[in-house]
C-alpha cells in the first residue's frame, strides 16, 4: 500500500516581524518617544503659563481705569484677550476726552492685531462715532453703512443702522430714514434696537 505524505505549507512571509523590527530600531524609537514626551510637557507648560499669563492681564484690566493704566495693561499683556479690550476701553476714553486721533489710532491698532476678535464690528463702530464726533457727518455715515453690510450679523449692525437713520433725519431725509428703521424692526425683532426704531419712525411720522 502506498504511503501517503502530507505536504505542510508554511506559513506566508508578512515581511514584518515586531520583534526584529524592535531590536533594530529600538534606540530611534526611545529617541522619538523622548522627543514627543518633552514636546508634550512644553505644551502643557506653555499652555498653563499662557492660562496664568490670560488671568493676570485679566485681573489688571478689571482695575484700570484710566488711559495710563489701559496702555499698562496693552504693553504688559500684548497678544492677550485682555489687552484688545483695553484698546477699545483706551480708545473710548480717548474719545471721552476729545483726543480722537488718539481714539483712532488705539482703534485701528485693535483692528490690525486682532482681526478675529469678536469685538472687530464694534471698533468699526466706534471709529464711526469718531468720525460723527467731529463732525464729519457724510465719512461717518459711510463708516455706519460698512459696519451693517459687512458685519451684518453683528452686534453692531442694528446700532449701525439706527446711527445711519438718526444722520439721515437730521439732513431732512426723513423717508430714507424711515426706510432703515424699518430695516432694523424687520431684521432685528427680538433686539432692542427694533424698539428703539419703533419710537423713532413714530416721531417721523408727527
Amino acid at each position: 500500500m502506498p504511503s501517503s505524505t502530507t505536504t505542510t505549507t508554511p506559513p506566508a512571509d508578512t515581511g514584518f516581524d515586531p520583534l526584529v523590527f524592535w531590536f533594530h530600531h529600538q534606540q530611534k524609537i526611545l529617541i522619538f518617544l523622548g522627543i514627543v514626551v518633552v514636546a508634550l510637557a512644553a505644551y502643557g507648560i506653555s499652555e498653563y503659563v499662557g492660562m496664568r499669563r490670560n488671568d493676570a492681564a485679566q485681573v489688571q484690566l478689571s482695575t484700570a481705569h484710566t488711559v495710563d493704566e489701559y496702555r499698562k495693561v496693552i504693553a504688559e499683556y500684548g497678544g492677550t484677550p485682555a489687552a484688545g479690550d483695553a484698546y477699545l476701553l483706551l480708545a473710548a476714553k480717548l474719545r471721552g476726552e476729545g483726543k480722537f486721533d488718539e481714539s483712532n489710532t488705539a482703534l485701528h491698532t485693535f483692528i490690525d492685531k486682532y482681526p478675529e476678535n469678536q469685538m472687530i464690528s464694534g471698533a468699526w463702530t466706534s471709529l464711526a462715532a469718531n468720525l460723527e464726533a467731529q463732525k464729519k457727518v457724510d465719512e461717518a455715515l459711510a463708516m455706519y453703512q460698512k459696519v451693517s453690510t459687512s458685519f451684518a450679523n453683528s452686534f453692531s449692525a442694528p446700532i449701525a443702522l439706527l446711527a445711519q437713520a438718526r444722520i439721515l433725519a437730521e439732513k431732512g431725509r426723513t423717508e430714507d430714514a424711515r426706510k432703515i428703521y424699518e430695516q432694523v424692526m424687520a431684521q432685528y425683532p427680538e433686539n432692542l434696537a427694533s424698539r428703539e426704531a419703533n419710537q423713532e419712525v413714530r416721531k417721523l411720522k408727527k
